[in-house]
């Protein structure tokens, strides 16, 4: 079993960056690695099967991702896990257009889960299991969790001493990170994700899913959903 962390960006940016990953063993050993968005089509969505190559995942993977899984209720400007969480990109009730700031960050991570689970395999806490410990497929904001981690202030998240924070912090915690370059502040944003799913067969008394339940509309979207974050 692999615990799998990836850190969207912004599929729809004119410079888009890759998505950086972490995947963590069940002994707590960090490997970090990047895979990249496909092409949009013209009317701003993905090939299915062009996305399911970019964004492999395995068998037995649990699987976290620093993204938007679902569009909010209807009526809603935001998702109330976000609200919760104070998340700066709030996920409206419809798709949003790219162009303002979040919209594509956002409008990428809706696909990406919409198609991760067209694919199967990938159980979705509420729609497809009401237990944390057999769904393998959970939404983290890294952000909030963060916070609740921080005995002290960790720093800015991009700089040196802010990121030493974070991995020691990660370290006490469990994970063994390669030797060698200190890793980004997305690649740590990665290993979060991954160790949170990491803690959802390891300590399942630690994290909790914040936010209203994951349901499917008439028209198959997904909505709301909980997010993964430290009881």
């Amino acid at each position: 079993m692999r615990f799998v962390g990836w850190d969207l960006t912004d599929p729809y940016s004119r410079a888009c960056r890759p998505v950086d990953t972490a995947e963590v063993d069940t002994r707590g050993r960090v490997r970090f690695s990047e895979l990249r968005w496909p092409a949009p089509s013209r009317t701003g969505g993905f090939d299915p099967v062009a996305l399911a190559g970019a964004f492999p995942v395995g068998a037995e993977d649990v699987l976290v991702v620093d993204g938007p899984q679902a569009l909010a209720r209807p009526g809603a400007s935001v998702r109330e896990a976000e609200r919760l969480l104070r998340a700066p990109g709030r996920t409206p009730d419809v798709l949003p257009e790219p162009g303002r700031p979040f919209a594509g960050f956002v409008r990428g991570g809706v696909l990406l889960f919409a198609g991760l689970r067209a694919r199967g395999g990938l159980p979705m806490l509420d729609v497809d299991t009401g237990e944390l410990g057999e769904a393998r497929l959970f939404e983290a904001f890294p952000g909030a969790t963060w916070r609740a981690l921080a005995v002290e202030k960790l720093g800015a998240k991009a700089s040196r001493e802010g990121r030493e924070r974070r991995r020691a912090v990660l370290e006490a915690r469990g994970l063994r990170f390669p030797p060698g370059e200190l890793p980004t502040h997305d690649q740590l944003d990665a290993a979060l994700c991954a160790w949170l799913g990491w803690l959802t067969r390891k300590a399942p008394e630690q994290v909790m899913a914040v936010g209203a339940p994951l349901t499917v509309d008439a028209n198959g979207w997904l909505r709301e959903g909980r997010i993964l974050d430290l009881r």
